[in-house]
């Protein structure tokens, strides 16, 4: 998927959020850090196993269970390039707060896998975005490759591997999991050999051809991490039995009223297939309100015109992230891929493997005929060993932290409440619930209000912890309101005097956990001006 439609999931830790503990509670925290680091030595030593301290307590003590059928239902399709190697692992560990319906596998621009040399890209897809021109001098031009950056064939599989080893502990600590069986039955591979390519239908073609007919009516966010060919092949199908036939008029509007196209996909596909004229009507997904801070592609390195904000950048380096989430936690957070660790990645030339090298130098991809012509013009850019580089994650604004979706929620303080919340789950794989962290189980109570300019609004809500912990709230309005708490559950907010009819006040309660690895949730509230 790089180097151009990434997007860097910096939802990283500020200094000042670590340390809340207080003093008087030192003890206890002693003893909680003393638990924590038996269970992880239990957990790598294999010596033994807690279970008395987790007694008779269900998974539901830790977090509701909930309705999958009501969740978002999200399907994937990626070209497994490092950036989405690490977006489907946090969309594993996240994979409790959505229903996900598909993982594929399918090519795009930067990643094609060929069909072992029988033709050629140009051949397949003449109106092809590949970029890449000889590949150090591997073929004349972009039209000869039979391949590009071809990835790893296993990855996928061992990711689940990986799943089902944290599974057993992840599940006990919150019971909203898939089980690995189900995401074995729902990743497939996809049409992987050309960029462009839907000349058949594939595994990955006939599961999201199968996803779109059948009766579950919720929307199908179809998102693309890579190319779009895979779900054109699947539409195709869907065209190719139900066009003029007595049955297409309700198969269009079921295609119509269901899919939602998450991102154009690295190729032309789209276009050149003229599924929008197949499917009239045909509806991208809609724009989400997220909570994430996206940085640029080189936010966790030294270029200071492309870095993120001075108060993140601690955390997208070691010690924090091998200490919070890459060793010693879960099999699924330690595949995570951070700069120069050591591995190297499948199938990448020496500029492109990031697991070895700690920088970016997008000129000499290009010197080398590995990417644009225009990237000659980039300037390199150094990172420290075990920063944090690439991540599209895009499950990221469905995850339920308490902020509202028809609410905008860009700031680094959720950027910091995030990784946070990453911490904690790296937990939830290695311990048994009575030994980590969960989150806050906060009720706001009525959410939605209606006032005039210059009048007070009181709300009040109530939280419980799941662990018994300390909880410390906050009240206060992202838009400027005026707030005033009379205690931790309750305040009153006044409208601003020169407020216009229409324009919305929004208010936070943050409630977190006084707890090691603290997590945070919210009730947000919106008052209306009349």
């Amino acid at each position: 998927m790089l180097p151009f439609d990434f997007r860097i999931l910096s939802f990283l830790l500020s200094e000042k959020t670590i340390h809340l503990q207080p003093k008087e509670n030192e003890t206890n925290q002693t003893n909680h850090i003393m638990k924590k680091y038996l269970c992880i030595f239990a957990a790598l030593a294999g010596l033994f196993t807690v279970t008395a301290a987790y007694g008779s307590s269900a998974p539901e003590d830790y977090a509701a269970k909930v309705d999958k059928s009501k969740q978002a239902r999200i399907l994937i399709t990626t070209d497994l390039e490092v950036d989405d190697m690490n977006g489907l692992l946090l969309s594993l560990i996240y994979s409790d707060q959505y229903d996900l319906t598909g993982i594929v596998w399918t090519a795009g621009m930067f990643h094609f896998s060929g069909d072992g040399g029988l033709h050629t890209l140009g051949e397949i897809t003449p109106n092809f975005r590949a970029q890449s021109t000889h590949c150090e001098h591997r073929v004349k031009g972009t039209a000869d490759l039979t391949d590009l950056r071809p990835v790893d064939p296993t990855w996928l599989g061992r990711v689940l591997d990986y799943y089902e080893a944290d599974y057993a502990k992840v599940s006990k600590n919150n019971p909203n999991y898939p089980t690995p069986e189900y995401l074995r039955s729902i990743t497939k591979v996809g049409n992987i050999e050309f960029e462009g390519d839907y000349r058949f239908e594939t595994e990955g073609s006939r599961l999201i051809y199968d996803r779109i007919m059948d009766d579950d009516p919720r929307p199908l966010i179809i998102q693309h991490w890579g190319g779009i060919n895979t779900t054109v092949r699947a539409l195709y199908s869907i065209y190719e039995k139900y066009h003029g036939t007595p049955q297409w008029d309700s198969v269009l509007k079921k295609v119509t009223d269901k899919v939602r196209i998450s991102g154009n996909g690295e190729d032309n596909c789209r276009a050149d297939s003229k599924i929008d004229e197949m499917f009239p009507g045909l509806k991208n997904a809609d724009r989400i309100g997220g909570f994430f801070n996206y940085g640029t592609f080189f936010s966790a390195g030294k270029d200071p015109q492309r870095a993120a904000a001075p108060e993140l950048q601690p955390y997208m380096h070691a010690p924090w992230n091998l200490e919070a989430y890459k060793y010693g936690h879960g099999k699924l957070t330690g595949e995570i891929w951070l700069m120069a660790e050591g591995r190297a990645i499948y199938g990448e030339p020496l500029i492109y493997n990031f697991g070895l090298i700690d920088y970016i130098d997008w000129a000499q991809a290009a010197e080398q005929g590995w990417a644009a012509e225009g990237l000659k013009s980039f300037k390199r850019v150094d990172y420290e060993p075990f920063s944090w580089g690439f991540c599209q994650f895009g499950c990221a604004s469905f995850i339920n932290i308490g902020l509202r979706p028809d609410v905008q929620n860009r700031d680094n303080h959720y950027t910091a409440v995030m990784w946070e919340e990453l911490a904690a789950r790296a937990d939830w794989a290695i311990c048994d619930p009575s030994d980590c962290n969960h989150a806050p189980i906060v009720d706001g109570g009525q959410l939605d209000f209606t006032a005039a300019p210059g009048k007070k609004v009181n709300l009040s809500a109530s939280a419980k912890d799941p662990d018994g912990d300390r909880l410390i709230t906050k009240w206060y309005s992202p838009t400027g309101a005026q707030v005033s708490a009379a205690d931790g559950w309750k305040t009153t907010v006044t409208v601003p005097s020169d407020a216009k009819s229409g324009d919305k006040v929004v208010v936070n309660l943050e409630v977190r956990d006084d707890a090691e690895r603290p997590m945070t949730r919210f009730a947000q509230y919106v008052i209306t001006v009349k």
